[in-house]
């Protein structure tokens, strides 16, 4: 292997420093962040530009070649990181607020997140879901680092023992809806909110506060998702051959299914999927 001369390391390293401050600008990182990312990349590229035919031989290498070429090294390298690659940083803006926009207790958890098809397990996320929006948090160089994940590249996510999906149905504004139960006929899903208030205190200071988690419930029949609050609305929604065995099935077992844990819903959603699968096939018969 024939290593770069002093003069052309210097021009490397000046041409990956220009190159990720212009990713640091689209990203919204901090200077310190870029400076221990450029560290780490510089190594690397370091060793691969030394096989690049022309740049450890020439000691006057053509500018515009040798750009392209780191561009393109420098590009392969943070590649292996697609979650780093993409999202803003984040930094938590509600010190003074009461309560938090996030799902749950407001922690931190171990999760998992589909994003840019490509499966993380074991990554370390919040879910703010005033904003609708998926946080990581790890360590880059023993320092904390958080980022938004753009949600244009997630395609679903586990957290808190609950699974989401994102999906864009007519008429609502999330993005994540999460399963509580799918089904060929029919299929269950909930979305969770939070709402901002805003208020002045006595020294006319503005004061912020969330909600408690609130979540919206929703069939999906025949491609249409369809709200529900209560079981008189659950029924309405059902096609009339499976009402009569379904509504009976709500008195027996007491169920009220605004109320009614996920473990409860999901049964009832199977029974639900039975009875139209019978009220369907009695139909072609």
């Amino acid at each position: 292997m024939l290593f770069p001369s002093g003069k052309n390391i210097t021009f490397v390293a000046c041409c990956i420093r220009r190159l990720l401050a212009e990713q640091s600008s689209n990203r919204n990182l901090p200077q310190f962040l870029m400076n221990s990312i450029t560290e780490r990349v510089l190594f690397s590229i370091l060793i691969a530009v030394a096989c690049i035919p022309g740049i450890a031989q020439s000691a006057e290498p053509d500018d515009a070649r040798v750009y392209f070429e780191i561009h393109d090294a420098t590009e392969r390298a943070l590649a292996s990181d697609a979650l780093l690659q993409n999202g803003l940083y984040y930094a938590y803006p509600y010190f003074n607020a009461v309560g938090h926009p996030f799902l749950g207790d407001g922690e931190f958890g171990t999760g998992s997140v589909v994003f840019r098809e490509k499966s993380y397990e074991g990554i370390t996320i919040n879910y703010d879901i005033f904003n609708q929006q998926i946080i990581l948090s790890r360590k880059l160089d023993e320092m904390l680092q958080m980022n938004l994940l753009a949600n244009e590249f997630i395609s679903g996510f586990s957290f808190q023992g609950k699974h989401f999906i994102k999906a864009s149905f007519e008429g609502e504004s999330s993005p994540f809806f999460q399963i509580i139960s799918q089904n060929p006929y029919i299929s269950c899903y909930y979305s969770w909110y939070k709402e901002r208030h805003e208020a002045l205190d006595s020294r006319n200071r503005q004061i912020l506060s969330f909600s408690e988690q609130k979540s919206k419930h929703y069939l999906l029949l025949d491609g249409k998702l369809l709200r529900y609050n209560n079981n008189r609305a659950f029924v309405r929604l059902l096609p009339d051959a499976a009402k009569v065995e379904i509504k009976k099935y709500l008195k027996v077992n007491k169920v009220l299914v605004n109320d009614a844990n996920e473990e409860v819903m999901r049964s009832l959603i199977e029974y639900c999927n039975t009875m139209l699968g019978i009220s369907l096939n009695q139909k072609g018969e």
